[in-house]
């Protein structure tokens, strides 16, 4: 009878742990595949958003040189440095690796600096301060980003293994290589209007031109990969279309983009239009479910 009894508690409890054990497991793949209180693709779209903004920072202020009056580019370039810090700020506070803690705090190092120059009334020692520190400044948002991929790869694989399940989270990871090559397009679209500006004579370095002509080549072949995406929907592709009608009018320009012949109003206002469809698709490509 005792006998008996212990053979049913045992098969209870197996039972319970059957049911028990798949929720468990969701639970953990849930919290794992988090970015703090951010999804991981929310993640990558914000910090990608950072190496816009020190591109749109930058533009703005060699634009001003010429601009003084300019309404428009002094908002950006006061709202980009206050977002600038706000979103600092949420990554770091929801990060919980101490590779992407260390990466944040070199971003907010050089910031410092960084906002020093672009506090000043725009002058051309400041501008050329600013060129010299811009990509180094660059890189180091840029190395945030790829820190919380490959946070989010890590995430995978410990799901992967959780579930006992491969080929668990490949399309998600794939999904996020393309916010990230979405995101990108943004900051390019500014990096080429701050380099247009940077290559004038008063401004010009020996690297200035071929830093414009890899901006525009780069910015160029990504579209091509956001064009294929299996991940691509309708309102995608419609978004797709209006970056491509946008960018076409500028690439078939590249000869009086690269001998400095464009107004520097069209430059500017192109450059923000670009920004802005490349945000809105790479928002909608943060919205899709795998």
């Amino acid at each position: 009878m005792k006998s008996k009894m212990y053979m049913n508690k045992k098969m209870l409890m197996i039972f319970m742990i059957g049911l028990v054990y798949p929720i468990f497991n969701n639970i953990y793949a849930q919290q794992s595949g988090k970015y703090g209180s951010l999804s991981f693709k929310s993640a990558i779209n914000v910090s990608g958003k950072q190496r816009m903004f020190t591109q749109k920072i930058s533009k703005a202020y060699l634009y001003l040189l010429n601009n003084t009056n300019d309404i428009q580019a002094k908002k950006d370039l006061a709202s980009s440095q206050i977002i600038f810090e706000e979103q600092n700020r949420i990554l770091i506070q929801n990060s919980k690796s101490i590779e992407i803690n260390n990466r944040l705090k070199a971003v907010n190092e050089l910031w410092k600096n960084f906002k020093e120059i672009v506090e000043t009334q725009p002058n051309y020692d400041n501008a050329k301060k600013l060129i010299d520190i811009n990509t180094d400044f660059l890189k180091a948002t840029n190395a945030v980003v790829e820190s919380i991929i490959s946070e989010s790869k890590k995430s995978v694989q410990d799901i992967q293994n959780s579930l006992d399940e491969s080929g668990a989270g490949e399309d998600q990871l794939e999904l996020e290589s393309l916010i990230n090559i979405s995101g990108r397009q943004r900051m390019l679209s500014q990096r080429l209007a701050f380099y247009y500006f940077a290559n004038r004579v008063e401004l010009k370095n020996k690297n200035s031109t071929q830093m414009l002509n890899n901006v525009f080549h780069e910015l160029d072949g990504a579209l091509n990969k956001l064009l294929i995406s299996k991940f691509n929907t309708p309102k995608i592709d419609e978004k797709i279309g209006v970056a491509f009608s946008k960018w076409n009018a500028i690439k078939k320009n590249k000869s009086i983009l690269m001998s400095q012949k464009l107004e520097e109003d069209e430059v500017y206002r192109i450059s923000n239009e670009l920004t802005k469809v490349f945000n809105e698709i790479t928002l909608l490509y943060e919205k899709v479910n795998v």
